[in-house]
């Protein structure tokens, strides 16, 4: 059956998160088909392909995936990977209504997502956790919110391509600061081996990412603090340490800030809702 490429969405709603989190694609059992009452988004970090009934697409790094409801998908993947997912209940048809893609090449666009998507995450497993309705309805209001931005990025078009040379030096602060993490750095220590100007860098990264390389990094110690803390049963100064904060206090706070839960209080929740 060839599926639709987009969905149709109600301009207002109040879409209820099933669940949420970041999962693992193990290859090859993986690769089968899936299908669920749902509807599924979708951040992913690897490459392959997802089929959704005969429709396909072309997998990459930081792509965003709308899954129908009640439609078998199938993952051909190369590697084993992860991805951010939010499974949420379909909303039955009242008033104006928009049209999702099914899939999204974001481009700089991905890293906004992730943002907006490990919210949503935090908020539901606040909710789950302690009941918390507000935490809920945060989670709600959150999830309509990105389906809307999600609208938008299609209505106003991709963001305009970097030149080439720009769109590698940004790459290759990305794919440095992804491997440094473990380690403190200032971000004039980052660029140093690059031979890139600090003021200059700064610049295009804000104007392509929509946040600064410490906001940028901060992000992306926080997301392995958390798989640390689901995965391990290393102590929380340990894993401070694992993501570049080695003082606890620092980290704590940090880690409250992004996710609104202590280090202790994230983990416990998590382990306890596996």
């Amino acid at each position: 059956m060839k599926i639709p490429p987009v969905l149709s969405w109600p301009l207002r709603a109040s879409p209820v998160c099933r669940n949420a989190g970041t999962y693992p694609l193990t290859v090859p059992h993986c690769n089968r088909p899936y299908a669920h009452p749902t509807v599924a988004i979708h951040l992913h970090d690897y490459t392959g392909t997802i089929r959704f009934g005969k429709t396909r697409f072309r997998l990459e790094p930081g792509d965003v995936t709308l899954s129908p409801p009640g439609v078998v998908s199938h993952y051909e993947l190369e590697a084993s990977g992860q991805h951010l997912c939010i499974h949420f209940f379909p909303v039955k048809p009242a008033g104006a209504r928009i049209r999702l893609p099914l899939h999204w090449r974001l481009g700089s666009r991905a890293v906004q997502a992730r943002e907006r998507i490990w919210r949503i995450i935090d908020y539901h497993w606040r909710s789950r956790e302690s009941r918390n309705l507000a935490a809920g309805s945060a989670a709600s209001a959150s999830l309509q919110e990105l389906l809307l931005w999600l609208h938008l990025q299609r209505a106003e078009g991709q963001a305009s391509p970097t030149a080439g040379l720009q769109e590698e030096r940004l790459r290759q602060v990305r794919d440095r600061i992804d491997a440094s993490l473990a380690q403190p750095f200032t971000v004039p220590e980052l660029l140093e081996p690059l031979g890139l100007s600090t003021d200059y860098v700064a610049k295009i990264f804000r104007e392509c990412y929509g946040m600064t390389i410490p906001r940028y990094t901060l992000l992306k110690r926080i997301e392995l603090a958390r798989h640390l803390l689901v995965s391990s049963d290393l102590p929380v100064s340990e894993i401070g340490r694992q993501s570049g904060i080695p003082d606890p206090h620092y980290f704590n706070k940090q880690f409250r800030r992004i996710t609104g839960q202590s280090p202790r209080a994230y983990s416990r929740g998590r382990k306890k809702g596996d």
